[in-house]
């Protein structure tokens, strides 16, 4: 049970803005609030901040999910229920209940309005990134998506947790120390539209010059560089994959085709209830098809979690097999053998299968 907490908790970690992102971000807006409209006791303050902190990252109960043992259910309702904005202020009266009984003073609607925040300031941050959130579930099984920041930005977060250490060391000047926190917040946010704005441009200027139709362009942010970008293009053959710098504008882009194989496997893969779902929620789908052994097997990426090998060397990593990627086997004769998504063997059964194509992001 620990080995399956611990791949869980990995997996989802892909998946979403870090949890100590999401910490800061709630105390930077408690600190914000408490600055400015300051509560007639300390304790109040205290009891707001961990209002705050707590619920910023309550929506990831979700988490949960992977200890059920079916991958595909696990995955397709993460950043689900707990992440819709219907859904939000239901879920925010169970930390404002809470946070009531240790509270002394507090207004049961402030509590709630502050819990609500923090999901909302969760969900927000969760929505600038590639993964995909299910804005309104359970009515809709969409995901949407900013593409503005990658998982994880080291120079954001460090940013939020120094000035909030700061305010905390020269508490005279906290006001300003926390103030300039939120405002270096805003316009790194504004910088990030920018970028992605500039990088959706590139790609799509890069796929009129080489005459690739697509039917879906994502510009996706890459780790440790604001600056750097992966460009994703669905074309009648597969996906047109790129990787740049913005700072290359006068560079061609180099886009690799990665060619759809198609033959009589992959057909009879296509018509499987795992692929229909596995089509929903991949926004780049490939698909590879290639004898192993005294089996043949066939596998769907997911194209937006490649990985740039430029950077893998930089940093001095090899390359990774992609996350939730879906196999199936089968035998010479045609008979599928095995199913495994994202390293899990899946066990058959009814999936909905409805389109989840609603990206807000490019």
């Amino acid at each position: 049970m620990l080995s399956e907490l611990r791949c869980s908790v990995f997996e989802f970690f892909l998946t979403g803005m870090d949890n100590l992102t999401h910490s800061l971000t709630g105390a930077l807006a408690a600190k914000l609030i408490a600055t400015h409209f300051p509560a007639e006791e300390p304790s109040e303050n205290r009891v707001k901040f961990w209002l705050l902190v707590g619920s910023a990252n309550l929506p990831d109960i979700d988490v949960a999910l992977g200890l059920l043992g079916d991958p595909i259910f696990s995955i397709s309702h993460h950043r689900g229920l707990t992440h819709s904005l219907v859904f939000a202020p239901v879920l925010a009266l169970l930390p404002a209940m809470i946070f009531a009984k240790l509270g002394k003073r507090e207004n049961f609607k402030t509590l709630w309005f502050l819990s609500l925040l923090g999901i909302l300031l969760h969900i927000f941050f969760d929505l600038i990134t590639p993964f995909g959130t299910q804005l309104f579930a359970p009515f809709s099984t969409a995901r949407y998506n900013l593409d503005w920041m990658f998982i994880i930005d080291p120079f954001f977060t460090g940013m939020l947790a120094l000035a909030l250490l700061l305010a905390k060391i020269f508490k005279p000047r906290q006001r300003q120390f926390i103030l300039g926190g939120a405002i270096f917040a805003v316009l790194y946010l504004g910088l990030e539209v920018i970028n992605h704005r500039l990088a959706y441009n590139r790609v799509e200027v890069a796929l009129r010059q080489k005459g690739i139709a697509s039917t879906k362009i994502s510009a996706m942010p890459q780790p440790l560089n604001i600056f750097r970008w992966k460009g994703l293009a669905q074309t009648e053959r597969g996906v047109a994959q790129t990787f740049f710098s913005l700072f290359d504008d006068g560079r061609e882009l180099r886009l690799t085709i990665h060619a759809n194989a198609d033959d009589a496997f992959v057909d009879k893969a296509r018509q499987a209830p795992e692929t229909k779902w596995y089509l929903t929620f991949a926004r780049h789908p490939w698909i590879r098809s290639e004898p192993k052994g005294n089996q043949h097997v066939v596998e769907f990426r997911d194209m937006q979690f490649s990985i740039d090998e430029e950077l893998l060397s930089v940093v001095g990593m090899k390359e990774r097999p992609l996350p939730f990627d879906l196999h199936y086997s089968f035998s010479a004769n045609g008979e599928e053998t095995e199913i495994v998504f994202n390293g899990k063997s899946v066990r058959r059964k009814n999936l909905q299968t409805k389109s989840t194509d609603g990206e807000a992001g490019n």
